[in-house]
């Protein structure tokens, strides 16, 4: 199953940034745990900066999504600078970890995610602000 939606527009992020505090705060209804609904919020996250780095890089080169997240990132240094696509590149690989289940590890906390959320509401602005005001650097 393909990690990133195949629509990148504003709509699709800000949906799961939505979907991402509806699991932080109600969980949307059903028998989650605390923990699942934080994993579930992360995996939700993880999708938005996605598809906020696929909408920067799209209006760039659109032979780039048929590459590798990792070098969508590497890429992302180009377009929007040696700064914003390390960060970018810092929560994603945070955000990997945090999706994922290990049997001797506990998930993510709420107030871990809360703040993972925080920051990729931060990082999708700026990349559309990159995307939109600034050609390459």
């Amino acid at each position: 199953m393909p990690a990133t939606p195949t629509s990148t527009g504003i709509g699709t992020v800000a949906g799961l940034l939505a979907t991402a505090d509806s699991l932080l705060t109600t969980g949307l209804g059903g028998p989650l745990t605390s923990g699942s609904r934080a994993r579930g919020a992360t995996y939700a996250l993880r999708i938005a900066l996605e598809a906020a780095v696929d909408a920067a890089l799209t209006a760039e080169e659109a032979g780039l999504r048929r590459v590798s997240m990792r070098a969508r990132l590497l890429c992302l240094r180009h377009y929007a600078g040696l700064d914003l696509a390390r960060r970018a590149n810092a929560l994603w690989s945070v955000l990997s970890t945090g999706c994922k289940y290990h049997h001797d590890e506990m998930g993510p906390s709420p107030a871990q995610v809360r703040a993972w959320q925080a920051a990729v509401k931060a990082l999708v602005a700026e990349l559309a602000v990159e995307g939109t005001d600034q050609g390459p650097q």
